[in-house]
Parts: C-alpha cells; sequence; structure tokens
C-alpha cells in the first residue's frame, strides 16, 4: 500500500491545502496523520472539515487534539500553547470536538504503527535523543512506527541482530530510502503546518509498505497569509514568527 504520512497540521489550512494539492497529482491508496491537526494555528474547524471530506484518510490524536476536546488536562503546555488552544476552542463546533474525541491513539497496518509522540507514551513523550529511541524499541511489535510531535523529520534504524542504532540524515527531499529487513525504524513525519528544522516549506512523507521505500516531501505555500490570519486572532508573536523561520 502507498501511504502520505502527514502530521502536525495546527490548524494551518494554507499548508494543509498545498499538500492536498500536491496529493492531487501524486496519488496514493490512504492519507494517515499522525495528529495534531488542531491547535496554534487559526483555522482548526476547516482543517478538520477538509480531512474529514477525503475518502482515504484517517488519523490519530495529537495532544494538542486530546487537549481541545477534554481528553487531557493541558499542564505541560506552554504560555503559548495555551493560549492558542483557547482560541482553537472558539473556533470549533460541537461535530469538530466530536470527530477529535473518536481518534485513536494509534493505527496498526501492514506491519506498521502510526502514533503521536512515542510508541510507548503515544501522545506525551517527545523523541529527540538516540536513549530514548533506543528505549522504545520494545515497545511496539511493528518493524516501523512513523511519529510527529517534534516537527523534525528524521529515520532512526535500530538493528535487531546487533543492537546497533543510527540516525538516517535527509539531506535531500528528492531521495528515496529503503527500509533494510532485520531492523526496526521510528520516522517522523516532520510538520505540515509548523516546520522547526529550519525550512518553512510544510513536509509530508510517502512510503511504500510493499517496497518499503520512503521519501520526504517539502511543499510550499503562502506562510504570510496564514501570519495575518494569526495576527486578526491576536496570537503570540513567537508563534506567527515561527511559521516564517521555520523554527
Amino acid at each position: 500500500m502507498r501511504y502520505a504520512i502527514i502530521s502536525d497540521i495546527h490548524s494551518n489550512l494554507e499548508a494543509l491545502n498545498a499538500v492536498l494539492s500536491y496529493l492531487k497529482t501524486n496519488p496514493v491508496d490512504s492519507i494517515i496523520s499522525c495528529g495534531d491537526i488542531t491547535g496554534f494555528g487559526p483555522e482548526p474547524h476547516e482543517c478538520i472539515e477538509k480531512l474529514r471530506a477525503l475518502p482515504n484518510f484517517r488519523s490519530v490524536e495529537g495532544n494538542h487534539d486530546a487537549a481541545l476536546c477534554g481528553k487531557i488536562n493541558p499542564d505541560d503546555f506552554n504560555e503559548d500553547s495555551l493560549y492558542s488552544l483557547e482560541a482553537n476552542k472558539l473556533l470549533v463546533t460541537p461535530d469538530d470536538v466530536k470527530y477529535l474525541k473518536s481518534l485513536p491513539e494509534s493505527i496498526s497496518e501492514n506491519d506498521t504503527l502510526f502514533v503521536h509522540g512515542s510508541p510507548r507514551k503515544r501522545l506525551t513523550e517527545y523523541l529527540f535523543m538516540m536513549d530514548k529511541f533506543r528505549l522504545n524499541m520494545s515497545s511496539f511489535n511493528e518493524s516501523v512506527c512513523f511519529i510527529g510531535h517534534t516537527h523534525h523529520p528524521l529515520i532512526y534504524q535500530f538493528n535487531l541482530a546487533n543492537g546497533s542504532d543510527s540516525f538516517i540524515n535527509i539531506e535531500e527531499e528528492s531521495e528515496m530510502y529503503t527500509l533494510s529487513e532485520g531492523k526496526k525504524y521510528i520516522i517522523n513525519a516532520g510538520s505540515v503546518g509548523q516546520p522547526r528544522d529550519g525550512r518553512a516549506s510544510a513536509c509530508m512523507v510517502f512510503f511504500d509498505s510493499k517496497t518499503r521505500t520512503v521519501n520526504f516531501k517539502r511543499i510550499a505555500y503562502d506562510t504570510g497569509a496564514v501570519q495575518e490570519k494569526m495576527r486578526k486572532l491576536k496570537m503570540p508573536e513567537g508563534l506567527i514568527n515561527r511559521l516564517a523561520s521555520g523554527f
């Protein structure tokens, strides 16, 4: 099956539309989101509505989605995250909230797991350091796990035979990576709506479960239009500036 894997849209309709427009000419069997459809951005309802209309779309829940619909308490959210959460609550419908409540913590199929944070703490764990990736290897049985949450695209590989592990550098978006037998992988899909790797363009991943190939794609969109919408909602300047800087 050929997948398009997206994550961390964060209420950014311009970025989502750019990704979906690209997929019209590069179709896949299934589109899966690793969560955080909402939060940070100015158009949570429009993003939810757009995604729900897609016949081949599914999503797991992210921590911002879970906080918006009341499934978790946002105790660990910073000031900007809390502000955007409260703003997003005013911009969604009861049906949107019901949809977010229905999202599962994980999806598993074709030897592939999809979660938001990590295999062992599916909503909240941030995976940056090598040791945390290594600790997660025993928390899933599939050979591949796709995540989001940190907004940093990457591939982590773990050799089942000898326990060695490493990160694969993602240098060129067009480069095709073939996943090896005898290894387990955690792959971060990056962020559609708020990249944090120094590149402002939306990020997504193509994955073919039959050929076990992965490639990342970056898609430019009108960041200025989103920033203007955020300013009208008086959202924090840090969140607004981040869209253009990619940090």
